[in-house]
């Protein structure tokens, strides 16, 4: 047991000497002044080691505790690495540049051979807890431990570079014309104004060391100092910088990949009226154009955050040539429909003629066979005759003549070439009575295919001047307007 004790005594003296011996060390270190080129390194470990003697980084550096610290806060904006539209995060990489003053650290240069400032680790010194309010992630990483300028006056810079990730509330209203404003709310996490201030450094960003982005435009940025009250915790007000990025989308990405193509297909759209109506690759060249424009439609979507506070701009462009491409094949199924018309089952009414052989024909210079003064009936009935054609099953004439059928029942006996020759007659009696009929109704078959090449070319002209229309509008009239409630221009901060 006092073998124990006397071992314990002789450790705590050699620890205790250790101590005086590294002290003594350190002191004559700092004592010793040369004139060989180590003379501007010894003040600065005396100065660091004076200074640090009974400093205490976890409090305010003030003698008199009510006694604000004005911490003047400012950042360089090095670049704007991508806005994220879909889940509403800015990326940015920033210099937070932050100024106070250390009543505690102060020297005259004098005393250290015109030492004024020094470089120091950021670690020894009082920070202020400056955080990014609407930070978008975690707050683990921080910023990077970046040393800091000492002054003699007391006053300490520190710019640690760092990337923010704030959260930017998008509106989709005008994409991809769009000019979004986004935010970075900086300021103290837990002392009030009473304790630390915050104040704008500058009233101007530094851009000096900016890299331009491929997508977005820096507009503006402004800085605005705020004072928050937040009745449910504390009194006291909460001071604060917000940093307001005005960034305006490039357009030429998205002319090339998304509206030009759009224009094109809504071209396809108005070309399915100049096939010719007996064409059966209208309806396909419109439902493919429908296709074309869902997938586009579709790659959109994937990039565009899921809210219902606004459409798109390019939104509401595809849904209405879609619309136009799906009215124009539903179009074309009538012209179809008219073009195909038997005159034995749909005679052609006579206000048709004059309202679309006649006056539409001619406003849409549309050349037809169409006479005013003609008095022809529409209704062509075929003449009287006792001969009567239809088809078989397999689509072969077969034809019968009654009093011929009768003389054939009541001479049964008769000669087979005298019939053959007498059914043979009948036959080019049938084929030429059905020529006949077929001549007659040609022209009323002929009209019919007319009416649908009259509709086809009015069709035409509409939907080119509600495509013409709707492009004009939604992609440059609108965009123009949204931009002039929007736009401002870039300030001079280099």
């Amino acid at each position: 047991m006092h073998r124990d004790i006397v071992l314990l005594c002789v450790l705590c003296y050699y620890w205790s000497t250790q101590l005086v011996a590294e002290s003594l060390n350190m002191s004559s270190r700092l004592a010793r002044t040369t004139t060989t080129g180590i003379h501007e390194v010894a003040d600065e470990q005396r100065l660091l080691y004076n200074l640090l003697q009974g400093y205490e980084k976890s409090v305010r550096p003030v003698r008199n505790a009510s006694t604000p610290i004005v911490v003047r806060l400012g950042i360089s904006l090095t670049h704007l690495f991508d806005l994220d539209e879909r889940n509403q995060v800015l990326t940015t990489m920033v210099w937070l540049n932050q100024e106070w003053y250390d009543e505690l650290l102060t020297w005259d240069p004098a005393d250290y051979n015109g030492l004024a400032v020094l470089v120091v680790p950021c670690d020894f010194l009082w920070l202020p807890d400056m955080v990014l309010y609407n930070n978008a992630d975690d707050y683990v990483h921080g910023y990077v431990k970046s040393r800091a300028l000492l002054y003699n006056n007391g006053t300490v810079f520190w710019p640690p570079p760092t990337k923010m990730r704030s959260t930017c509330k998008v509106n989709i209203e005008y994409f991809p014309f769009d000019t979004q404003e986004c935010e970075m709310k900086f300021g103290s996490w837990v002392y009030n104004g009473f304790q630390v201030d915050v104040v704008a450094r500058t009233d101007r960003v530094d851009l000096s060391d900016y890299v331009k982005n491929g997508e977005w435009e820096l507009q503006s940025v402004v800085v605005e100092r705020r004072v928050t009250y937040y009745a449910s915790c504390c009194p006291e007000p909460f001071p604060d910088l917000t940093f307001r990025l005005v960034i305006r989308r490039k357009v030429l990405y998205y002319a090339y990949s998304t509206l030009l193509p759009c224009i094109m297909m809504s071209a396809l759209t108005v070309l399915v009226f100049v096939l010719p109506p007996d064409s059966g690759e209208k309806i396909a060249l419109g439902i493919t154009v429908i296709l074309a424009f869902s997938v586009i439609m579709l790659s959109i979507i994937e990039k565009l955050p899921e809210t219902s506070d606004s459409i798109p701009l390019i939104g509401s462009y595809l849904n209405t040539v879609m619309s136009l491409a799906a009215i124009s094949v539903m179009m074309t199924v009538a012209v179809i429909n008219i073009d195909w018309r038997q005159p034995e089952k749909h005679p052609m009414p006579d206000w048709v003629k004059r309202l679309i052989l006649g006056k539409l024909a001619y406003m849409l210079c549309v050349r037809t066979d169409y006479n005013p003064r003609s008095r022809v009936s529409a209704h062509h009935e075929p003449p009287p005759s006792d001969i009567c054609y239809s088809e078989d099953m397999y689509g072969s004439p077969w034809m019968t003549h009654r009093s011929w059928l009768a003389r054939g029942s009541g001479n049964s006996h008769g000669s087979p070439a005298r019939s053959q020759r007498s059914f043979r007659r009948h036959e080019e009696e049938v084929s030429s009575t059905k020529r006949s009929q077929e001549e007659e109704l040609l022209p009323v078959r002929t009209e019919w295919r007319q009416v649908a090449q009259v509709m086809d070319r009015c069709l035409f002209w509409l939907f080119s001047a509600a495509t013409v229309v709707a492009t004009v509008v939604l992609l440059l009239i609108y965009p123009m307007i949204g931009d002039s409630n929007t736009a401002v221009p870039l300030e001079d901060t280099l």
